[in-house]
């Protein structure tokens, strides 16, 4: 049963690399910005880093809430993205995407303790 354990940590690893490599692509190219849905962006961030905070939980033997060290490695990655956008000349810093980064990993910490004990019941 903990070999189980072990080989779907590993998976959820190699899914969380996988999603890092490809948002951090997204993030450093050009971007098509004629959305016809406005605060797309902002869903958008929202959405990846509840995604990532997901992810990061389940690649980690103990729950992200107990696990400080990745929880700043997440905070670290949202701001470097904003950092390197700056730099990048097709590309804008937004403190606000950042914020609705925190506001993903926020709602992941507000919602999974619950729905992991309503799992385990």
């Amino acid at each position: 049963m903990l070999g189980i354990v072990f080989k779907m940590i590993s998976v959820y690893r190699f899914i969380f690399t996988v999603s890092i490599l490809f948002i951090s692509y997204s993030a450093f190219t050009p971007s098509d910005s004629n959305s016809s849905i406005e605060n797309l962006d902002k869903i958008l961030h929202f959405i990846v880093f509840l995604y990532l905070a997901f992810l990061l939980d389940l690649s980690s033997k103990y729950p992200l809430n107990e696990n400080k060290k990745l929880l700043l490695i997440l905070i670290f990655y949202a701001g470097l993205i904003e950092v390197i956008q700056s730099f990048l000349p097709y590309r804008s810093a937004e403190i606000l995407d950042f914020l609705f980064d925190m506001l993903g990993i926020l709602v992941y910490f507000i919602f999974a303790p619950r729905i992991k004990l309503r799992i385990k019941k």
